[in-house]
């Protein structure tokens, strides 16, 4: 992986193809996302002292996925 920086104008970025597999991200559930979590080997636990400085609001579900 090369250590230089690659600089996009917004118009770049916009024609750049995405990789993201919009189905399947579509398809995954918050069990998914759970399993995903837990199996991550460089998950960080914050304390309760951390997680007190965040101002956290709960979001119940997600906004549908916008299709080009």
């Amino acid at each position: 992986m090369p250590n230089e920086v690659v600089r996009y104008s917004l118009q770049q970025i916009r024609q750049r193809k995405s990789v993201t597999n919009r189905q399947k991200l579509a398809a995954t559930i918050d069990d998914d996302i759970a399993r995903q979590i837990v199996a991550d080997p460089d998950l960080y636990e914050l304390t309760n002292k951390e997680l007190a400085e965040f101002d956290l609001e709960v979001v119940k579900t997600f906004p549908p996925l916008k299709s080009k």
